[in-house]
């Protein structure tokens, strides 16, 4: 029982770091929509042969017991502050913030923020929640500091996974913190549910509008500019945990 609660962690960290090493592959022939296209591929295909393991794995009843559509309504109010945040960046880095847009055309944004996301948020949620968290499952106990512990540790993986691909120190320090609280908050969305689809599509839906900003070439320096990305950004973050913490309180609605 011990091994399976810490297979899940490991095997994490080995898809990451197999997905990390042969992106290069694709980084380095192909760009555009075509590199948006493959990169999308990738992640599908890491996420179907993720998922037949998962199954054997830890011995769910089939892929249908992972990937269904249980509990949809309740996770709305887990992810009530994330929805609040996508509304905050959209006003703050579209609305506010983007002075000029890059000259680009309709299939590299479609490749980019539909696709790529959308295979993004399946591949991402599979690793970094259900197999992070899958030890949690494992347990006897189902505490509310078992729930704390292992969205704890997806944050801290999740971080760090996106925080290496910085350049300086600063970045990535920024880059932990936001992604590990986003990381956090889906982690609480998939232990309320234990529905890896809803966290997917959590994530999924709310990539589309925090990626918007790669499509913009210059800022606007305005005083309220300036505010809201140096300022209330943190607040808005703060909330997530803040909601995602009540959430993993409270008692799951699907165990």
């Amino acid at each position: 029982m011990k091994n399976k609660k810490l297979i899940g962690i490991i095997l994490a960290v080995l898809f990451l770091l197999l997905l990390y090493y042969t992106s290069p592959l694709i980084n380095n022939n192909f760009d555009g929509a075509l590199g948006y296209m493959m990169k999308s591929v990738q992640r599908i295909l890491f996420f179907a042969v993720e998922l037949i393991i998962f199954v054997k794995l830890f011995k769910k009843d089939s892929m249908r017991s992972i990937v269904n559509m249980n509990c949809f309504k309740d996770a709305v109010p887990a992810c009530s502050a994330m929805f609040i945040y996508v509304v905050f960046d959209v006003i703050t880095y579209v609305v506010i913030g983007a002075k000029s847009w890059l000259n680009t055309t309709m299939p590299i944004v479609v490749s980019c923020l539909i696709f790529m996301q959308l295979a993004t948020g399946l591949w991402e949620e599979l690793t970094f929640r259900a197999f992070v968290c899958e030890g949690y499952y494992q347990g006897a106990n189902a505490t509310f500091k078992r729930r704390l512990l292992y969205a704890g540790i997806s944050m801290v993986i999740f971080g760090i996974a996106h925080a290496v691909e910085c350049d300086s120190l600063e970045q990535a320090i920024y880059r932990f913190i936001m992604t590990g609280v986003w990381g956090f908050a889906f982690a609480s969305v998939y232990l309320y549910t234990h529905n890896i689809l809803v966290a997917a599509f959590i994530h999924f839906f709310t990539d589309i509008f925090l990626n918007i900003h790669i499509f913009i070439s210059d800022w606007n320096d305005s005083p309220l500019f300036i505010i809201l990305d140096n300022y209330v950004q943190w607040v808005m973050l703060a909330i997530i945990l803040i909601v995602a913490i009540v959430f993993l309180y409270k008692k799951p609605v699907r165990k």
